[in-house]
């Protein structure tokens, strides 16, 4: 039987999806260090995304639900 969704996961899920499109959109138009410094921070919020991603995929697969 599916266990309920793991809203807690679902919750960081979303929250490090958008902390990663925000870090995206905030590359346009720099250059120099400021560009480098944002695209440090937007791989910094690409890396916990799938890392959650992740964790969301290996729950689905016990099922666990999320």
């Amino acid at each position: 039987m599916p266990q309920p969704p793991n809203r807690e996961l679902l919750k960081r899920y979303r929250a490090a999806l958008r902390k990663y499109i925000e870090a995206n959109a905030s590359l346009e138009g720099l250059i120099g260090p400021e560009f480098a410094e944002a695209h440090k921070r937007a791989e910094e919020a690409r890396a916990e995304f799938e890392q959650v991603r992740q964790e969301m995929l290996d729950t689905n697969a016990k099922g666990e639900g999320v």
